[in-house]
């Protein structure tokens, strides 16, 4: 926690919390995951299809604070986005252990069909632009590219952009981590 503020983290797609430094989370990707109501928190960041997740709690969670990363704004269907998401793992790969066990792939894929079949964008417009923020890696060719980032603009949404690919790293935690002391 940073000065205090309770922080909560759902991850992108099939990853687990623990790769998001030391932020509490919902492992969303576990079929044996946690259950149950999740506690009012201060901020929310959800990365790619874990802000969806997260989007999906606003109703709910109305004064939180909403950190996006890489959100996937278009919609997609699943074929292409799993195109895309063997493009991701080839050209900007990620380490194995950052994935949940294949036991859970099924699991995941069903949650993540559900998830690609909300409004991310309208959900976002709904939300106090106070209350929200998406850090978009500048280098993300995959889910949150060129043409969503114009879309978030356009939208007149808070978006800051980073040195980055789609996937969490140092640059994009040093912006949360900023983000969340300054409020």
């Amino acid at each position: 926690m940073i000065n205090k503020k309770s922080i909560l983290v759902f991850p992108g797609a099939f990853q687990f919390v623990k790769n998001y430094g030391n932020y509490n989370g919902v492992d969303i990707w576990l079929k044996n995951g946690r259950r149950g109501k999740i506690p009012k928190t201060d901020f929310i960041v959800g990365h790619s299809a874990g802000a969806i997740f997260a989007l999906t709690l606003s109703d709910n969670f109305q004064g939180c604070k909403f950190i996006l990363i890489n959100p996937p704004i278009k919609k997609r269907n699943i074929l292409n986005l799993f195109l895309r998401w063997i493009k991701f793992l080839i050209l900007e790969g990620i380490r194995t252990e950052k994935v949940v066990p294949i036991t859970n792939w099924i699991y995941g894929l069903k949650k993540l069909s559900k998830l690609l079949k909300i409004d991310t964008l309208e959900i976002i417009k709904k939300i106090p632009r106070d209350n929200l923020v998406i850090i978009r890696g500048k280098k993300d060719k995959f889910f949150c590219d060129q043409e969503s980032g114009e879309i978030i603009k356009n939208n007149n949404i808070n978006v800051i952009e980073v040195e980055a690919g789609h996937d969490w790293n140092e640059k994009i935690a040093g912006v949360v981590n900023e983000l969340i002391s300054s409020n």
